[in-house]
Formats: C-alpha cells, sequence, structure tokens
C-alpha cells in the first residue's frame, strides 16, 4: 500500500518533506517537535528510558523504520509507554516500527502507543510486542484512523498482582477510554485491515464504545483461555462495527456486549471464518477499500515476507521498496529459495528451487537500506549457491529473492 484506505483515508503525513534519520532517544524527541512537515526515519533500536515515555503534539510527520527499527521500554513500572500523540497531533503516518514493551501488568501504566487526540492518522505495518497496560490505545479526540498490516502480540507472561486488579491484562487495543469519552463528532471512526491478533493477546481486539469501525481481512489466533477478540459497548453515542471477510480461525470467544456502556451496539458479519450472530444491520462503508476473501487472509495476514509486521524494505531515502504488496497468495508460493546457515560467518549458501523458471535475482541489504550484494543467477534446478560475503561487517541482513514479478525476504545474521 503506497497510501492509506478506509477512515484514514485522507492522511499523507509529511509527504515529500526532506527525510532526517535518528538513531537516538534525544534525536527521535526533537525531531517529533519539528515544527515544519517531516519524514523521520528510525535507524537500529531506540530505548526510551524509564519514565520519559515521548508525549507530543506530532503534525503533518512521517515516521518511518528501517529495517530491523525498533522502539523499545522494557520498565515494568509505572514508567513504561513508549509513545503518545497528545492532543492537538494531527496528519500522522507511522509504518514499519516494531514497538517492544515489558510485558502486561496491570498499575494502570502506559501503553506502547497512545493517540490522545489525532485527526487522520495511518498506522501501517508495524508490530506492537507485550505492552504494559495494553499495546495500542485510541482516546479521547482521536479521529479518523486506519490501522493496515499491524500484528498485535503477547509473547511474555503477564505478571500478577498489580494494583489495577487484573492477573492477566494482555489486552491488546481500546478505542475510547471511557463510555463519555469521544472525538467532536461523536464517534471514533477507525479502520483495521489486514491486522493480526496473535498469539498471547486476551482481549480488545479491539475494545470499544461510542465508534464506528470496519474490520477488513484480519486474522485471529491466540491460544490464551477465555480469549475475546471484538469488545463492544454502546455508549451514549451508539457503536458500530461492521466485521469482513475476517478470519476467527483462533479465539475462545468472537464477541463480547458490555451493557454496561448503554446506547445500542450494533455488529454485523459479512463473509467471515467462524463469526458469531448479527446484532441488528450495519451499513457497509461508503469509501473505497481492497479487499480478498476470507480464505486467503491466514496465508497473506502471516506470510513472514509480505504480512502483517514490520517487514517492510525500506531504503536510506526512505523510498518503500517492497513489491510482495500485489501479488496474490498463489503467486507468492510458487518459489521458495532456502538461505543457511541463518547465523554465518563468511559464506552464506543458497538453495535455488526446483521450480525457478525465469532468471532469479538475490539482493542483500543492510538494516539501513543500503545494498551490499547483488546477483543474478539464469534458470537452474535444485542448485545450491555460495555467496561470499566477507566484505560485509556484522549484523543483521535481509536477503530479497526477486523472480519475474515475485519478491520474498528473508533475514540472516552474520557473525
Amino acid at each position: 500500500m503506497d497510501k492509506p484506505e478506509g477512515f484514514g483515508a485522507a492522511t499523507t503525513g509529511g509527504g515529500d518533506a526532506s527525510s532526517i534519520t535518528v538513531s537516538t532517544y534525544q534525536e527521535f524527541k526533537d525531531a517529533l517537535s519539528l515544527n515544519e512537515s517531516k519524514v523521520i526515519l528510525i535507524n537500529g533500536t531506540i530505548t526510551i528510558p524509564e519514565y520519559q515515555a515521548i508525549s507530543k503534539r506530532v503534525v503533518n510527520k512521517t515516521i518511518l523504520g528501517l529495517p530491523g527499527a525498533t522502539l523499545e521500554n522494557l520498565s515494568q513500572s509505572s514508567g513504561s509507554g513508549i509513545l503518545t500523540l497528545s492532543s492537538g497531533s494531527s496528519n500522522v503516518i507511522i509504518r514499519n516500527i516494531t514497538f517492544k514493551g515489558p510485558g502486561a501488568y496491570d498499575i494502570d501504566g502506559r501503553d506502547l502507543l497512545t493517540v490522545e487526540g489525532c485527526n487522520n492518522l495511518w498506522v501501517d505495518h508495524c508490530e506492537f510486542q507485550d505492552g504494559q497496560d495494553g499495546n495500542f490505545d485510541i482516546k479521547n479526540t482521536t479521529d479518523n484512523v486506519t490501522v493496515s498490516w499491524c500484528k498485535f502480540t503477547y509473547l511474555l507472561p503477564a505478571k500478577a498482582g498489580g494494583s489495577g486488579g487484573s492477573d492477566d491484562h494482555r489486552y491488546t487495543n481500546l478505542i475510547g477510554s471511557s463510555k463519555s469519552n469521544a472525538p467532536a463528532d461523536g464517534h471514533f471512526s477507525v479502520t483495521f485491515q489486514n491486522c493480526y491478533w496473535a498469539d498471547g493477546c486476551k482481549e480488545r481486539m479491539p475494545r470499544a464504545r461510542n465508534a464506528e469501525l470496519h474490520i477488513l481481512n484480519c486474522y485471529y489466533n491466540t491460544s490464551v483461555d477465555n480469549s475475546t477478540a471484538i469488545g463492544l459497548g454502546g455508549g451514549p453515542n451508539n457503536t458500530t462495527c461492521y466485521v469482513e471477510n475476517t478470519n476467527f480461525d483462533k479465539i475462545s470467544s468472537v464477541f463480547k456486549s458490555y451493557a454496561s456502556d448503554g446506547g445500542v451496539t450494533l455488529i454485523q458479519f459479512e463473509n467471515c471464518i467462524n463469526p458469531t450472530n448479527n446484532i441488528g444491520t450495519v451499513n457497509k462503508p461508503s469509501y473505497e477499500y481492497t479487499t480478498y476473501p476470507a480464505e486467503e487472509v491466514k496465508d497473506a495476514v502471516t506470510n513472514e515476507s509480505c504480512g502483517a509486521g514490520a517487514n517492510l524494505m525500506i531504503d536510506d531515502s526512505g523510498v518503500v521498496t517492497s513489491s510482495c504488496d500485489k501479488l496474490s497468495i498463489a503467486e507468492q508460493d510458487l518459489f521458495s529459495v532456502k538461505f543457511y546457515p541463518t547465523v554465518f560467518n563468511e559464506t552464506l549458501f543458497m538453495e535455488l528451487p526446483q521450480s525457478v523458471n525465469e532468471p532469479l535475482t538475490v539482493s542483500i541489504f543492510s538494516v539501513t537500506g543500503k545494498r551490499v550484494f547483488t546477483k543474478t543467477f539464469q534458470k537452474e534446478y535444485s542448485n545450491t549457491k555460495t555467496l561470499a560475503l566477507s566484505h560485509v561487517n556484522s549484523g543483521m541482513y535481509f536477503c530479497k529473492v526477486t523472480h519475474g514479478n515475485q519478491s520474498k525476504v528473508y533475514k540472516v545474521i552474520k557473525n
């Protein structure tokens, strides 16, 4: 996707403004405060110090993670959290970043990403891991949001005994902080498109009130006991949710109604796998958007190279070079190249598949997007090739394989 669809379709972020690359906490914080439109490129891992989670009014910014970019705060104290878009924020794009927290611990701490007030927001191809209070919450005056190709997961067990009262607070996405909370027009308008609620998630996928939601081509697969996917309360302004072509593959309960929020709640499932019963009728969203059959959702969203999560190839000038977003599932499965060993010293081996019938090109990129190796192989069958990489530095690399109009990306590490 080169632009958002859904309720956040008007978002343009920093547009074609000049870019700035940041690799430290202070550089990132300062870049967010710039008055002009800007494209902010995150390089490497930035650790948020305890009690110093960033809360900023952010306007006309695109925040792009270069391959491997991570924002983390591993504190389980009340000093958790990473980034809050405060009231008055507008026109923000956040893409290709892994947000990493300390694990769920219910002390009413912070979420990995909190949006207190942002009109026009696109969050795309991000992965949210182990938020303390939640992974990504949308509150207060926030409106017109698209969340696409994002993965939500809890890799760490929940910590019990917190002052908030829940011993298992792996609650991932809250929309509206109370039944009286709503933006100016009365409804949080949010599209979740091609998102993946993965193992470890327990509730709030999402939980909302005073909202109009569109959940499109999403995938649910968590082994947590008594897990609940969608939780809705009406609130004084009522809530509607249109769930389309979505696969509830492994979840204890698809839907929970919160009558204590008051108001009316309507939810409709259209062409879904393992849905529950509709409650009333919800109008299909009127905006234009791309969809595909629910039967293809699992393979598309869980694909490690092209699915949900922080897996885009972005070069050091901020250009997204991933090409697999236009492939069908069948095309993606035509070939599979094996790189070994995953952790190598000077030599990396590549095993070509039996099905190669066109020239195949392998390019290797650093985490900053710099190309360090490229070679094209002609039509061959079941051949193993040796890639001499003694000239590259230690670290993680991305191997992009192109065959015809298809591409896949593999990760390797050099000692």
